[in-house]
């Protein structure tokens, strides 16, 4: 990994070369992006994110020529994936603060879902209608009474979203680790543990995810969406409070685990983001060790 990190930091041809064979793995040209945006800048970070966009862009082409069944939207979430994860990368850099990365990143996936629907209708009706087909077969299959929803614009729109800001933390907490390990080792640990939102923001996120919960079954995607800061910050609570009592990793392993297959306990990890906003819970939950002493 080190070897890896230190050949792309190296120059431009290397951190192109790696951005560009990374989009055959999930999370690593754009983390490449952010890498290079948060150590060396926006203009080396664009510079790199135009290489990683190529096979995006070879894809267009050949969805063009109707090789693809998925036509331009799976390439064009790809190019708006990039240029997210390079922004909130900049904002990231600038600031140093991870709630504003955030909100930025929940921003602009929204912003490009959203540019997606007004300027690719046609293809995000595509996807729809491959949801649908999808939902129907299994509807069919489903136990006789059982409700299967279909797919609405709302959903499919919300749910680009999400998958854009998700994939788009994922390649900024790595591109945070892989500059941690190059430059502070340590660092990124320490980081994340005090990762905590302001109250507005905690608010805001609260608000737009309970008020979407309220609302049709189509805008639950754009729930979890507004959720994700409040979700990170949950689970960052957890991993400062396991560290703080030495519990192991095993709870961080059934915390991962129950995130997949509970989902309310990802609700109750959000309630405690929002609860650690005003009572600051990693100084209430800490104890003492040795140490301290």
């Amino acid at each position: 990994m080190q070897a890896l990190l230190n050949f792309i930091m190296r120059g431009r041809l290397q951190a192109a070369i790696v951005a560009m064979l990374g989009s055959w793995f999930p999370l690593v040209s754009p983390a490449v992006v952010a890498l290079v945006c948060l150590r060396k800048g926006a203009f080396e970070g664009t510079l790199t994110m135009l290489w990683a966009m190529l096979p995006a862009l070879v894809a267009l082409v050949i969805s063009d020529q109707g090789m693809s069944d998925m036509g331009p939207l799976m390439p064009f979430v790809t190019l708006i994936g990039l240029v997210a994860v390079l922004m909130s990368a900049q904002v990231l850099r600038a600031s140093i603060s991870w709630p504003y990365t955030l909100t930025a990143l929940v921003a602009f996936s929204a912003l490009g879902a959203l540019l997606l629907a007004m300027f690719l209708p046609n293809p995000v009706q595509s996807l729809i209608q491959i949801m649908g087909d999808l939902l129907r077969e299994l509807a069919a299959n489903a136990p006789e009474g059982a409700a299967v929803a279909n797919p609405s614009d709302t959903f499919v729109l919300g749910l680009i979203a999400y998958v854009v800001a998700l994939s788009g933390l994922g390649s900024l907490l790595l591109a945070r680790w892989w500059q941690a390990l190059l430059y502070n080792p340590g660092g990124f640990q320490q980081e994340f543990h005090q990762l905590r939102l302001l109250p507005v923001q905690a608010v805001v996120c609260s608000l737009g995810a309970i008020y979407c919960l309220l609302q049709p079954a189509g805008y639950q995607a754009w729930a979890s969406l507004f959720a994700l800061p409040l979700l990170l910050t949950g689970v960052a609570l957890v991993h400062a409070f396991v560290r703080a009592r030495d519990l192991g990793k095993g709870w961080l392993v059934l915390m991962y685990f129950g995130l997949f297959v509970a989902a309310p306990l990802s609700a109750a990890i959000s309630a405690l983001a929002v609860a650690d906003t005003w009572l600051n819970l990693r100084d209430r939950l800490k104890v003492k060790t040795p140490s301290d002493d």
